[in-house]
């Protein structure tokens, strides 16, 4: 009768804390809205793209040649990316989140476009980046961003 009792009450406490809801910590929040760059990249929404990130944010596009600081450089930038012929794809291929604060969370990782035009494939080598995600008004916004290619790895020494 003790056992049974005893595994009752473990039934239910497995039961209750299971159904309590997961709460995501800042890294997983900041990384998910992050996340939303890609598919609006893919589907050439230029506005999308440029909304993700802060009016003060600081941007090093793959190929800025200088820093960006101003909303209207950012779309600018994405506009002159994504307003072209070709099929686009983005695919993160790492993206580690490391929390600073509750509010900011730094990003790092690589990612690859690939350009479709008149059947012919372009796929690039990785691109890697880093963005610094700020909680503001409730929402994750990049205030920070560089991307750059990711250079080949040196060839192994010749003996």
């Amino acid at each position: 009768m003790e056992s049974r009792l005893v595994r009752l009450c473990l039934i239910v406490l497995l039961t209750v804390a299971a159904s309590l809801p997961v709460q995501a910590g800042p890294a997983d929040d900041a990384q998910a809205a992050f996340s939303r760059f890609f598919s609006a990249f893919v589907a050439r929404n230029q506005a999308e793209v440029a909304a993700l990130f802060a009016p003060d944010a600081q941007f090093y596009g793959t190929l800025s040649p200088d820093l960006v600081t101003k909303p209207e450089g950012v779309l600018a930038y994405f506009t002159a990316a994504l307003d072209r012929p070709d099929v686009v794809m983005a695919e993160p291929l790492a993206l580690t989140a490391t929390a600073l604060t509750d509010n900011i969370v730094l990003l790092a990782g690589m990612w690859k476009v690939t350009r479709t035009l008149d059947g012919k494939v372009n796929a690039g080598n990785p691109l890697r980046m880093t963005a610094v995600m700020q909680k503001r008004d409730g929402r994750w916004i990049v205030v920070q961003f560089h991307n750059s290619p990711r250079p080949n790895p040196p060839a192994p020494a010749t003996k």
